[in-house]
């Protein structure tokens, strides 16, 4: 089991000063932790110890059995828990804790609670036309073994739980895990109490979970959740040391592992749904869960969805605009209750301030059981509400408000909580909209927004009107007076060409049609010198013109059918 030590040390300040303690922060030489350490060794039945300390001067000679707080987080779990550490004997300022274990999404069951375990391993279902049944005990090369601090010393194989699969051809091996006060029996429940820490072993590859058991009595044993890649930070007097989970005891087996009780594999919840008996932290499309609409941004009617699923996530658009209406929509999934998220908090943290809500400039907070609570000290926000809906299967929270003010560059911070009291945490940070940058033209190419003056200008020039210039005369001959986009014209007097081009509001090009220009033809008439004709009549031998003919002609009967309301303009 894989042991590591957090040291941490401070200046020693003269007695007669008042100063926050100075800490020097380690981790022995390693920055590596092992997911499994805390857990319980298969044969030996002893705790496989993380253990960190902290040295403090400022207890030094004080009253013994001292005790602090630190926090301790990780990539999953970025709130994090406290850990209550005691002062070693002697009064000498060193406190230490090796009762911290890993865990996989839930982080605690209560005595007396039954849950699913199992595997899941294709390499085991040898039958596809029938449920197979895994026997496990002492000399099992498969099932799963179980242990527990309580299991008396002389049972240091703990129990084994027998296996059946979910259904035929599955994989999915099964049985329920039963907490009892009383004494273990085998292949059904294992004597747990408060406290203690239990450990989930499948004895096929030796990957584990462990579990805390609850009403824990030590403030000073903490079950963190965690997974394998995590950073995981010690924080003491807002002084932090980082490790990263890098291995997990055991191989991890070929393509099989263990269902761990805090986890709802994503092949069981495609089978059955999501897992009505797991409870893990609210996710908003990352851990486990994947969705990548997580984030619904309506600002100034204007809708755009973004993808969550990180602890940080960017928004190129800036949120805070003076008197610009703005609703944020968070999706949030619990796989055992459709409706488990009771409280959400909004918190507007200026960018570049740590993302603690004790910054925020302002917050809007949901809760379920109490009347919305907003915290406007200076007063940047106007018509604050805040909703939570559910369609079945994912929850929606939206906060709506109106900016008073405009910043730039500003963060938010939202905190999910359930109803077990599990929270998560996700970060928004946004950005000033930049601008598109001015339109480029070509040498001795003219933008025309106005009709009338390109025509002026191609009669002056001796050049026929184009047959794309018969009927589209203006933004409304497209859009209405709807203002969902802009029509304009590009005449190039270089190499002779006209192009009409149809955008959306937000300058994304709709379409375009480019035609080269006729110079006028000249014709003798009897007695006149010459005369010219600014129309030109259709060539049948001319097929370009025959067609641009036919579309101009449906168009018109197109903007009829518009103007009398016959079609929509979005159909168009």
């Amino acid at each position: 089991m894989f042991v590591t030590c957090l040291l941490l040390s401070s200046i020693i300040i003269p007695s007669q000063q008042v100063f926050a303690p100075s800490i020097t922060v380690s981790w022995n030489g390693s920055t590596s932790l092992d997911l499994n350490s805390g857990g319980l060794a298969p044969g030996t039945g002893f705790l496989g110890n993380l253990t960190f300390s902290v040295h403090d001067d400022s207890f030094i000679g004080g009253n013994p059995a001292d005790t602090i707080q630190v926090l301790v987080n990780s990539t999953t779990n970025p709130s994090g828990i406290i850990l209550t550490l005691t002062e070693s004997p002697g009064n000498n300022g060193d406190f230490s804790n090796h009762d911290l274990i890993f865990t996989n999404g839930t982080q605690t069951f209560s005595q007396g609670s039954t849950q699913t375990v199992g595997i899941n391993d294709n390499t085991l279902n040898t039958n596809p036309s029938q449920a197979e049944t895994i026997v496990s005990g002492p000399a099992s090369i498969n099932g799963i073994e179980v242990l527990s601090t309580s299991t008396p010393t002389d049972q240091t194989d703990g129990i084994f739980l027998n296996l059946t699969e979910t259904g035929p051809n599955t994989g999915i091996f099964t049985n329920n895990l039963k907490f009892t006060s009383t004494p273990s029996v085998n292949g059904s429940s294992i004597q747990a109490i408060g406290g203690d820490i239990v450990s989930i072993i499948n004895l096929n590859d030796l990957t584990q979970t462990n579990e805390l058991v609850t009403p824990n009595p030590d403030p000073a044993v903490g079950a963190l959740s965690a997974k394998l890649g995590d950073e995981v930070d010690v924080v003491y007097h807002n002084v932090k040391d980082i490790a990263h989970i890098t291995s997990s005891s055991g191989s991890g087996g070929g393509g099989g592992g263990l269902i761990r009780p805090g986890l709802v594999l994503d092949i069981l919840a495609s089978i059955v749904g999501g897992s009505p008996y797991v409870v893990s932290p609210p996710s908003f499309g990352g851990s486990y869960y994947h969705y990548s609409d997580g984030f619904t941004l309506d600002q100034n009617s204007t809708k755009k969805t973004f993808d969550i699923s990180n602890y940080n996530n960017e928004i190129p658009r800036q949120v805070l605009v003076s008197g610009k209406d703005v609703g944020m929509t968070f999706k949030t999934f619990e796989s055992y209750d459709s409706k488990a998220i009771v409280h959400m908090g909004l918190y507007l943290i200026p960018r570049g301030s740590d993302m603690i809500t004790p910054n925020s400039i302002a917050s809007i907070v949901w809760d379920k059981s109490s009347p919305l609570e907003v915290n406007d000290p200076n007063h940047i926000l106007s018509n604050a509400t805040a909703s939570s809906t559910s369609d079945g299967k994912f929850q929606y929270t939206k906060f709506d408000f109106v900016p008073t003010k405009s910043y730039e560059k500003m963060s938010f911070l939202a905190r999910a909580w359930n109803d077990h009291m599990y929270s998560t945490d996700v970060r928004l940070h946004d950005a000033v909209d930049t601008p598109a940058p001015p339109i480029m033209l070509p040498a001795g190419t003219i933008k025309y927004d106005n009709f009338g003056d390109l025509q002026t200008a191609l009669e002056k020039d001796g050049f026929y009107n184009p047959n794309i210039l018969n009927h589209i005369r203006n933004t409304q001959s497209v859009f209405g007076s709807t203002g969902y986009g802009c029509v304009y014209w590009l005449y190039d007097t270089v190499n002779h060409t006209v192009t009409l081009v149809i955008d959306d509001k937000d300058s994304n090009n709709l379409a375009s049609v480019k035609r080269a220009l006729e110079p006028f033809a000249v014709e003798k008439k009897g007695d006149y010198k010459f005369m010219h004709f600014t129309v030109k009549q259709l060539n049948r031998w001319n097929e370009q013109e025959i067609e641009d003919a036919m579309k101009t002609e449906a168009s018109k009967a197109m903007s009829s059918a518009l103007e009398k309301g016959i079609m929509p303009h979005s159909n168009w």
